[in-house]
């Protein structure tokens, strides 16, 4: 029982009892509690994976594109393909298969 006494009186539970104050504090905390942080750090982490993405797909449609405006035959090969069109004489068939 003196040791229990003791315990409750040195320092050690001094700085416990502060340790978990400050630990419920930020688990409590409406604005900034560590719950909070984990979700918006995850979010960010996704949001910066999202930019690169979409980066990347910019930077390889820009590359299209200065290719495509700078082949003519290019660009009415993607024309064709990609839009089914074609030239006033000529009849179109489009063939899918799975």
């Amino acid at each position: 029982m003196k040791k229990v006494i003791q315990f409750f009186r040195s320092n050690t539970f001094k700085y416990l009892l502060v340790v978990i104050v400050f630990l419920v504090a930020m688990f409590t905390s409406s604005e900034h509690n560590i719950q909070t942080r984990i979700k918006n750090a995850i979010t960010i982490r996704e949001l910066k994976q999202e930019i690169d993405y979409y980066k990347e797909k910019s930077e390889k449609s820009k590359q299209r594109l200065q290719e495509l405006e700078s082949d003519r035959d290019d660009l009415e090969k993607f024309a064709r393909e990609r839009y089914r069109m074609h030239a006033p004489d000529e009849d179109v068939y489009v063939v899918e298969y799975e």
